[in-house]
């Protein structure tokens, strides 16, 4: 049966690591927005076009689940709102639903983020403390929803 895996948290949480692992471990089709704008040449913070990429990515999903194929979702997904469409979308097709949840603390995220050859960690710091509390975490409830959960 088909699978859609969505893995989510903040940046530096280890998102792209996570998903690359399920892909190898599941010969599933990775869907990443960060890999496709960086490759397209748009910045990173293009959020317009990023919202865009990732339904389109969604839709895309739908036709690779209905084929009969896992797919992986890293979008990011800081809203419960978001996780809940892409279960959705994937509950439509019948396939079942993963939660995978990374979490660090911000000064961990601030150091991987900085390691990639992000800002100075001064700077990284107050963006991660500024955006983290618009991060949704999932909660029991939403939790409940997925056919399975793999959490910190």
């Amino acid at each position: 049966m088909a699978t859609l895996f969505l893995v989510c948290g903040l940046p530096g949480a280890g998102k792209t690591t996570r998903a690359r692992q399920i892909v190898e471990t599941t010969n599933s089709v990775l869907l990443s927005p960060d890999e496709w704008i960086v490759g397209l040449g748009i910045s990173l913070m293009d959020y317009e076009f990023r919202f865009k990429l990732q339904d389109v990515m969604l839709a895309h999903a739908g036709n690779v689940l209905r084929a009969g194929a896992s797919v992986v979702v890293e979008f990011g997904s800081w809203s419960r709102e978001e996780r809940e469409g892409i279960r959705r979308a994937a509950a439509r097709e019948g396939a079942t639903t993963e939660l995978h949840f990374l979490d660090a603390p911000i000064d961990e995220l601030v150091r991987r983020l900085h390691g990639r050859g992000g800002a100075d960690e001064e700077a990284l710091a107050g963006l991660l403390v500024g955006t983290s509390d618009n991060f949704e975490r999932p909660t029991a409830d939403e939790i409940a929803l997925f056919d399975r959960y793999i959490g910190p």
